[in-house]
């Protein structure tokens, strides 16, 4: 028998009750969250809204002085972000003290074993708890309002005058804003019909959707900066909490200790730490009778650019929570015999299992307010042990030594693509990453570096972060039994971010001499504005900002044209694929302000008469966007709005109904499929009978479905009237199927121990005569994550053609993760130019715009979207 509503509720407040202390010295707060909102919070059916969280912290700070409200700067769609400080009201006095101390026990020189100790007897243990960043789960951003509360009038399970004397809380109601309050609009409108409590048809976060708790090393999103700003800069916690909610069938929580493998640039103190944090936490919950918690499983210890494990390189002990979810604000019944069979027994890392029957938002809440009391708790026990751990980690860090210890990785001055150095010199320094420039040349390892020339020196205390992001990593090889399939990794299994952004980074192992300056912001180039002159002013290809400047000049109605061979200008060669711009005056005053802004120089060229050019024209661009929400899509969006290239997105409708309204060709010249399965792409939907098809949540009809056969003609007509189509990974499988491209995927259908790349950086040739290879490399990393290997044959009528842009390495394949039968893929395409009646489908199987970290491969895409019009191409 299912236990009643009313008695569910009673047993909660019975619980609540037994947690408290009240403690009368702190109860200068009156109004609490139930009061202020007009409703019980956490009750069944009813959320608060962004607006209501964020009006609810601001009238508590008026009534407490416990809690101060920071803002931390816009979102994407430019909502104040806040953070809340709680502490006690003479800490609240003194922040800018304890922030200081903190301050210097992270950077650590100069600071003597005494010195720190004394530092850590006056300074306080500061924890940060961020909520909400992944919108749907809900549960974090309602408890924030009531641990808030919590916390100010003492309705706490200890002395909360005594712990918050101890301990500043830095509590995020919710990481993603714009989100939280899509999603509350969203569950409101629907409560009470088929509808209640399911997804939303398009992404919770405007370009990134989940993935912006993926964003913790690039850090391109608004929300993740001012989050870094917290973490790194600006009050630099010793502890942080990242809580998120999972699946309904398993674990009611989980809770750190991590599940294998691990990183081992970590210091041992940030795992044990996490240890004693977790453990605490969890014996709270027990002690509470709330069951069904587990540790060390699933959610592993290796990095993902998720808010948790960014912050383990920066010696934090940071940790995820993960609760099941309930419908957003609606109950689920859950039978026993529907819990997953690993939640029914108990076991080391699962003590004591959940029987299930009904699971509420109420539950995720009280789990939350039980396991973040102890874990300030804890915090305000063990204040002098996290501050001293803290100093130790960074000095030892900045001291490390040793034969197999590295003394510095250099960045060179001479860079394929310069520009893209220096904003991955910009990624490393907002995550607090020390950065050094060099005056002079010099000599490291045998090899000269001009001046000019970046030097990350290892001594620092945010060493094992630089150790992560440069280096290449090895995923373990992981099997479910000896000889058997591999367990996938939680996500990737590679990042090195030099590889993602092309950047030629050295590793030197051995001290060296040079005249260093640490920068404190990048050194992008000021650039003078062109002037009259030469004939024409010329474009570097190989530098993705010329795409954005030929882009601009193309918006503005200023003719430009690609070079279809190299470009010499006195001694120096640009490549193929550069940009010429006649230079006359109304070009110079639109190409002025373009190049100031994207920090790119003019070259100066007398005639173009003896070189082969192709004209360019202002690309139309569309992009289509399922119902659903994908991700890959926001982040091609971002890229374009990156670079201020407008484009259309494209519904089903628009799609489907082109031929009624004059075709693509009237819209668009450029049509984007980002990474996205068939069947959704075509359907709306999964393949029926598949594992995604048992867990698919239906839509309200007026967003259900896809493209359909009509789409897909539409497409076709599109193609053979002169337009592009850009299929990006696993659209790339749309192309082979419903656009008939004469190519297979070799790897389709194999099991995993016959082929297995997860989210790993392989070596690729490219064809840089290709015009999808204009003013690339020869040869770089890429990102297969979900990609598409395309195997070419001869097309089977001379409607076809094609060539391969680039193609995966036959040896050394594998440059950053994990790599299962390479072999199957080597010499494959990897991205290939197919031309169809008098237009083109481009077929980028490799995460070309991976999350928007790999750069070093955008090229394939600007140049799909710039692609010169001329006979012959792309046949040889």
């Amino acid at each position: 028998m299912r236990p009643s509503a009313r008695s569910r509720e009673f047993a909660n407040a019975l619980l609540l009750a037994a947690l408290v202390i009240v403690r009368p010295g702190l109860v200068a707060a009156q109004t609490s969250p139930d009061k202020f909102l007009g409703f019980q919070l956490g009750a069944d059916r009813v959320l608060a809204d962004y607006g209501q969280i964020r009006a609810y912290f601001d009238k508590l700070a008026q009534e407490t002085p416990r809690l101060k409200v920071v803002a931390l700067g816009e979102t994407t769609l430019k909502k104040e972000m806040i953070m809340a400080v709680i502490t006690s009201e003479k800490n609240m006095r003194d922040l800018d003290r304890y922030r200081d101390i903190v301050r210097q026990l992270r950077d650590a020189r100069g600071v003597t074993p005494k010195d720190a100790a004394a530092l850590a007897r006056e300074g306080k243990v500061i924890i940060g708890i961020q909520c909400n960043i992944h919108s749907t789960e809900i549960a974090s951003s309602q408890m924030a309002m009531e641990l808030a509360y919590k916390l100010v009038t003492g309705q706490t399970p200890f002395d909360a005058a005594k712990v918050l004397d101890d301990v500043i809380l830095l509590l995020i109601p919710s990481q993603n804003p714009d989100g939280q309050q899509m999603v509350t609009e969203w569950y409101r409108k629907y409560v009470g019909t088929r509808y209640e409590g399911g997804r939303m048809p398009w992404l919770y976060h405007p370009y990134s959707g989940h993935d912006n708790n993926r964003d913790f090393y690039m850090f391109n999103l608004a929300e993740t900066r001012n989050v870094a700003r917290v973490l790194y800069h600006d009050w630099i916690p010793q502890v942080y909490l990242d809580e998120h909610q999972m699946g309904s069938s398993g674990a009611r929580f989980f809770i750190a200790p991590y599940a294998e493998p691990f990183m081992q640039e970590v210091h041992p103190l940030v795992w044990r730490s996490i240890q004693l944090m977790g453990t605490n936490m969890m014996y709270a919950l027990d002690r509470a009778g709330m069951k069904g918690v587990v540790s060390a499983d699933r959610y592993t210890a290796w990095m993902t650019g998720g808010g948790d494990d960014g912050a383990w390189t920066h010696n934090v002990a940071a940790f995820l929570t993960e609760g099941a979810s309930a419908r957003v604000a609606t109950p689920v019944y859950i039978e026993p015999g529907e819990l997953s069979p690993e939640f029914t027994v108990s076991r080391s890392n699962f003590i004591n299992p959940w029987p299930g029957g009904w699971w509420r938002l109420r539950d995720l809440m009280n789990y939350e307010l039980t396991f973040n009391m102890a874990a300030i708790r804890t915090a305000a026990e063990h204040r002098e042990d996290f501050l001293l751990n803290f100093y130790t980690m960074n000095k030892e860090a900045i001291e490390a030594s040793g034969p197999n210890e590295p003394y510095a990785y250099v960045i060179s001055a001479e860079q394929h693509d310069y520009l893209t150095a220096l904003k991955m010199l910009d990624v490393m320094m907002i995550g607090g990453i020390e950065v050094h420039q060099a005056d002079q040349p010099f000599l490291a390892d045998q090899r000269t570096y001009p001046a000019g020339s970046f030097v990350v020196l290892m001594s620092q205390p945010y060493r094992p972060h630089v150790k992560a992001l440069l280096g290449p990593q090895k995923y373990p090889e992981m099997r479910q039994y000896p000889g058997g399939p591999p367990v996938p990794p939680y996500d990737n299994a590679a990042w090195t971010l030099p590889m993602l952004m092309g950047v030629d980074v050295q590793l030197v192992r051995k001290p060296f001499d040079a005249k260093l300056k640490k920068l404190t912001a990048v050194p992008y180039p000021t650039v003078a504005p062109p002037t009259a002159g030469p004939a024409y002013l010329v474009l570097d290809a190989s530098l993705n900002a010329s795409y954005a400047v030929a882009l601009g000049l193309l918006r503005e109605n200023v003719q430009v044209v690609r070079a279809l061979q190299p470009v010499g200008i006195g001694a120096r060669w640009l490549p193929t694929g550069s940009f010429l711009v006649k230079n006359d005056a109304a070009a110079r005053k639109v190409l002025a302000p373009l190049t100031s802004k994207w920090h790119v120089s003019t070259l100066a060229l007398d005639g173009i008469q003896n070189l082969k050019t192709a004209p360019l024209k202002n690309p139309r661009i569309g992009i289509y966007q399922s119902y659903g929400g994908n991700m890959d899509e926001g982040w091609f969006r971002y890229l374009l709005d990156s670079w201020n290239v407008p484009f259309v997105t494209l519904r089903n409708k628009d799609v489907t109904e082109a031929k009624v309204s004059g075709g693509l060709q009237s819209k668009i010249d450029v049509l984007v499929f980002a990474s996205e399965d068939e069947p959704s792409i075509v359907n709306g939907a999964p393949e029926p009978g598949s594992p995604a098809a048992r867990q698919f949540q239906p839509l309200p009809p007026e967003y259900a479905g896809g493209i359909g056969k009509e789409g897909i003609e539409a497409v076709k007509a599109f193609v053979e009237g002169g337009g592009i189509v850009l299929t990006l990974a696993e659209a790339c499988r749309f192309a082979l199927k419903d656009l008939e491209v004469p190519a297979r995927d070799p790897v389709q259908g194999l099991s995993r121990t016959d082929f297995w790349c997860p989210t790993s950086l392989l070596r690729i040739k490219v064809d840089t005569e290709s015009p999808l290879g204009f003013g690339m490399p020869t040869e770089t990393a890429a990102m297969f994550a979900s990609s598409v290997p395309i195997d070419t044959f001869i097309p089977p009528s001379v409607d076809w053609e094609r060539r391969v842009a680039a193609t995966y390495a036959d040896d050394d394949l594998l440059m950053s993760g994990w790599l299962i039968g390479g072999d199957r893929i080597a010499r494959k395409g990897a991205v290939v130019d197919i031309t169809y009646g008098k237009g083109h489908i481009v077929l980028v199987g490799i995460r070309a715009q991976y999350r928007n970290q790999s750069h070093g491969t955008h090229k394939f895409l600007l140049n799909a979207l710039l692609y010169p019009r001329m006979e012959g191409m792309p046949s040889q």
